[in-house]
């Protein structure tokens, strides 16, 4: 899960250009209306297997910056209050807030910034 503050907006999976040597969780860049974007891989990113069906990508943004974030799907935009999170202070990843029920599943939230800003 990451803050809707951070998503600019959602987009169809469009032609991605590689990047040789690049990090293998930089995927490449897009063209978006005029403005070149890198594409990070969040599955690549945190280390968890990639995305086999790559539909979508999050158009993030952080004050001035912007980048795209690979994505098989958007599932539900839903608001959760802090006091939903159950806060994790022990784990060694520094993007890795803590954890929510959503409908009987367990989630993690993430802050996006520290992984892709």
């Amino acid at each position: 899960m990451v803050s809707a503050e951070s998503v600019e907006e959602v987009i169809d999976t469009i032609e991605i250009t590689g990047i040789p040597l690049a990090p293998k969780w930089v995927q490449g860049l897009i063209n978006l209306r005029g403005s070149v974007l890198t594409v990070v891989g969040l599955a690549e990113l945190i280390n968890l297997p990639p995305i086999e069906k790559k539909m979508n990508i999050l158009i993030m943004k952080n004050e001035d910056n912007r980048k795209g974030l690979l994505i098989d799907e958007v599932l539900k935009v839903i608001d959760i209050e802090k006091e939903q999170i159950q806060l994790e202070s022990s784990s060694d990843k520094k993007y890795y807030i803590g954890a929510t029920t959503v409908e009987g599943n367990v989630a993690s939230v993430i802050e996006i910034n520290q992984l892709i800003f």
